[in-house]
């Protein structure tokens, strides 16, 4: 196929992160449609997970500075967590009103240990088209620290 990444074509097998040793598929790359705020040229992220991290998983960014995140469902965290995403959204994730959708919230953990969710801006991934955003507005009930166990 001319023109396609090359990344699309090779398996990933093992990739290193800050929160360990991942196996990785290049099925598994996500295509973030704006960057994250400070990361915004990177676009691209592996999405990893390890039956020793659930129920988080790692979002290991593949361009430049290849920032790694942590992130959890964030109906784990809170059960009511209710989010709506407009059309303008839909439409940039490609998804449909009936698409089912991977909801992310980022995990930060304090040098102590101490672990917090932004609940405020989650990550919607639209697993048929691999193609994510993060929502940075209108979602003001939720705490950008909301704090874990």
């Amino acid at each position: 196929m001319s023109g396609a990444h090359p990344l699309m074509h090779d398996p990933i097998e093992s990739i290193e992160t800050r929160f360990g040793s991942f196996e990785g598929n290049s099925r598994d790359v996500v295509t973030l449609v704006e960057g994250l705020p400070g990361f915004e040229e990177c676009r691209r992220f592996l999405l990893l997970s390890s039956p020793s991290l659930e129920p988080l998983v790692c979002l290991q960014g593949l361009d430049d500075a290849k920032p790694a995140f942590l992130a959890i469902d964030p109906r784990l965290v809170d059960p009511e967590y209710r989010c709506q995403l407009d059309d303008l959204q839909r439409r940039r994730l490609g998804a449909s009103s009936d698409s089912a959708l991977l909801w992310l919230a980022i995990v930060r953990v304090a040098e102590q240990g101490d672990a917090t969710v932004n609940l405020r801006a989650p990550l919607v991934v639209n697993p048929e088209r691999m193609r994510a955003l993060q929502l940075l507005a209108g979602h003001d009930q939720y705490d950008t620290n909301h704090r874990l166990g």
